[in-house]
């Protein structure tokens, strides 16, 4: 019999690292904490959370939903899994295909299913949402006869990602405004608009669960239900199907993703996840995932087909998810220290960290709104606003706002949308103290 390089690695697996002297096998899904983070009543102890962050004191940080600052438990897992590939490369391939250290890599997808209410079957690993968005609109299988529906509010990469996948196909592209106004915003108005919109060439519909354009938080179930609707009696090649741009709303929401009413949802995790910088995922229905064809060969471990069907010469249909995750050698140690981001959070709770999310930006809006001069853009009602606050300073453009508050040491964004907005975003290494900090800089600029 001939083995391939796999079922090798597999026979030669047993007690190749462990025999070595020194070798530690520590996990990264236990958060080592300093302090405990929850009171034996529950409570969460807030400033133990942002302690956890190594964030200049000096500065006040209100643009965390952007881009992640590694949390100590996060970065510990990071340097544990580089030390281990530092000191033998070879490991990752143990580690990928043999039992010989554990399965880090099915235990790291089965700990994101988890937390999005799924199963490690529906995930497609990639580095971030841009990535993940990509390799939806560019597996589609769509016609020239066919069309994507989109909105006017979604992101460049979104927009771009279905551009480029058009052009190729020839089918053709819509877009809907959800909304007139931002600030008054409603559910059942988006979940209307969209329905309305969809037609009986309308392949796919891509939407964004928080637009980081306005901080309006879309219906995605109900505008699910809307797409439910449009299906009935439509043949699977002309199925449409809901994409999802989630990256603002996944992990300050108390929601399981899998359980949204998504065919596809694509979201980084370095934002509000506090994962490792670098790491993302196309999560999709197992049903599916047939709709795609894979982008970039895949090296996912957990799986064998695509492999085994080069080697013999043959096709491997309908796609899974582990067909779509792209293959090439990553950043393992950012990839496999997500576990740690994800036991951070459970450890606080997912409920409580939403409960944080929204009360912080909830009173940043309720006091922007009482300055003078200040015209929030983000709805006040929760139910259709996230974890960030795009407002106007009269007078001002966005990047002036953005360049005042960055000369007061305080660390905010703006919008880059054609219609540009300053934005303020708390998370949870974030305390009413900073906000208030925020508002008296703003009161300084309206006075």
């Amino acid at each position: 019999m001939t083995l391939n390089r796999r079922q090798l690695l597999t026979t030669l697996a047993a007690g190749a690292l462990a025999s070595r002297p020194g070798y530690a096998r520590t996990s990264a899904a236990a958060p080592r904490l300093e302090r405990p983070l929850l009171s034996g009543a529950g409570a969460v102890d807030w400033s133990a959370v942002r302690e956890l962050f190594p964030l200049a004191p000096d500065w006040t940080h209100l643009a965390a939903f952007l881009f992640v600052s590694h949390p100590h438990p996060v970065a510990e897992a990071i340097e544990e899994f580089r030390a281990r590939i530092d000191s033998d490369p070879m490991w990752i391939e143990l580690a990928a295909f043999t039992d010989a250290e554990g399965r880090p890599f099915h235990k790291m997808k089965a700990a994101i299913a988890e937390y999005l209410g799924g199963a490690p079957e529906e995930l497609a690993l990639a580095s971030n949402t841009t990535t993940a968005l990509a390799l939806a609109y560019h597996g589609l299988r769509i016609r020239a006869d066919q069309e994507v529906l989109t909105t006017e509010h979604d992101h460049y990469v979104h927009h771009e990602s279905i551009r480029y996948a058009c052009e190729r196909s020839g089918a053709a592209i819509r877009r809907v405004a959800l909304y007139d106004r931002a600030a008054e915003a409603s559910a059942d108005e988006m979940a209307t608009r969209v329905a309305h919109a969809i037609g009986p060439k309308t392949r796919a519909v891509g939407i964004t669960w928080v637009h980081s354009s306005t901080g309006v938080k879309v219906p995605v179930p109900q505008i699910a239900e809307a797409v439910a609707r449009a299906n009935r009696g439509r043949a699977e090649a002309d199925r449409c199907l809901l994409i999802v741009d989630g990256v603002h709303g996944f992990a300050n929401q108390d929601v399981d993703v899998a359980k949204l009413g998504a065919d596809f949802f694509a979201s980084g995790m370095h934002k509000w996840l506090c994962a490792p910088r670098g790491t993302g995922f196309l999560w999709g229905r197992t049903e599916a995932w047939a709709h795609l064809r894979p982008t970039v060969p895949s090296f996912d471990p957990d799986e064998q087909e695509t492999w085994q069907a080069w080697m013999d010469w043959r096709a491997v249909a309908p796609t899974k998810a582990s067909f779509v995750s792209p293959g090439g050698f990553l950043a393992y140690e950012h990839f496999l220290a997500v576990p740690a981001a994800i036991a951070l959070h459970t450890t606080i709770g997912r409920a409580r960290v939403a409960a944080r999310v929204a009360e912080l930006n909830g009173a940043f809006r309720d006091a922007a709104a009482k300055l003078p001069n200040v015209t929030l853009v983000t709805p006040p009602d929760p139910s259709v606003s996230g974890g960030l606050t795009c407002f106007e300073v009269h007078g001002l453009s966005a990047d002036e706002v953005t360049l005042r508050l960055r000369a007061r040491r305080i660390s905010t964004s703006s919008s880059p949308y054609r219609v540009s907005y300053p934005r303020v975003s708390a998370g949870i290494m974030n305390s009413p103290e900073d906000l208030e900090v925020a508002l008296r800089a703003l009161r300084a600029m309206t006075s």
